[in-house]
């Protein structure tokens, strides 16, 4: 992506951090010896993460690459429920995603459901499941923005609605160290009582910066949505937080990516929930 170095950069960079490690265990004293290491770890933690996330909601213009599947556990917790892909109730909503590159450009996933229920409602257990894939329309920097759609189903066992369908316009660009990202998406669900279709407009912005290299991210997002169900006023979803991302590399064998994300928040509206938080944790293989 627009940003980073290319491959052949980064091998000649730590081409020569290894010149530098060797000059400076021969003399070159401690203080070159510990910045080497330090800049060596550095290149190694940042090289491998395609499609990592800097954001606990917003979507940047990445997919999985051709041929990895990547594994990611979502955890959320909202103390009083409706917050976007969380509970639909008090408690923890679970969500284990298994990712796969079709090629360099298109992805597709699975998503699992669990929800803990903290409440008195009882809906603890497996809460459904969600399809989904992303098409890169261009390659990176092609553009001012670059582009991806995205398409999603969710087949749901809780709440009022039963079924989802969604598409999404991702843009986002990488500027050095920092990264802008905007969604917007469209979406109708079928609620589970009476059959209703109930339209939504979804959209998401998030701003991030690398801190000391591209291993840890510091970014800010807003994120929202509104809907208007039956014979009711439109009703307006709003929520702002920060979010952290960290990444090590693994090199060892098939596994060759390790990352977290943790963004929490709360919701500005009558209709948001106060309070929320997230953590992504990620393996590439």
């Amino acid at each position: 992506m627009t940003g980073e170095p290319a491959l052949g950069d980064i091998a000649q960079m730590k081409l020569k951090m290894i010149v530098n490690f060797r000059t400076a265990r021969r003399g070159g004293g401690p203080v070159a010896l510990g910045v080497c290491l330090a800049t060596l770890a550095v290149l190694r933690a940042g090289d491998a993460h395609a499609d990592r996330r800097a954001y606990a909601e917003t979507y940047e213009a990445v997919t999985a690459p051709k041929g990895e599947l990547d594994v990611e556990m979502w955890s959320t917790y909202a103390r009083d429920g409706e917050v976007m892909n969380g509970p639909t109730t008090k408690g923890f909503r679970n969500m284990l995603e298994l990712e796969y590159g079709l090629t360099d450009r298109w992805d597709v996933a699975l998503y699992n459901l669990l929800d803990v229920d903290t409440g008195d409602t009882g809906q603890t257990g497996y809460a459904g499941l969600k399809l989904e894939t992303r098409y890169r329309l261009l390659p990176a920097g092609q553009w001012i923005v670059d582009p991806i759609i995205y398409f999603e189903y969710q087949f749901l066992r809780y709440g009022d609605a039963a079924h989802k369908l969604e598409v999404k316009l991702i843009l986002a660009r990488d500027v050095g160290p920092w990264n802008f990202a905007l969604n917007v998406a469209a979406e109708v669900e079928r609620l589970r009582e009476g059959g209703d279709y109930v339209p939504e407009t979804e959209y998401a912005f998030g701003i991030s910066r690398e801190l000391f290299g591209p291993s840890l991210k510091l970014g800010v997002e807003i994120f929202g949505k509104a809907e208007k169900p039956p014979e009711e006023s439109t009703e307006v979803f709003f929520w702002t937080g920060p979010a952290l991302s960290w990444a090590a590399g693994v090199h060892q064998g098939a596994l060759h990516g390790l990352w977290a994300t943790v963004g929490a928040g709360r919701g500005l509206t009558s209709h948001s929930e106060a309070w929320y938080g997230r953590a992504i944790v990620g393996l590439q293989f």
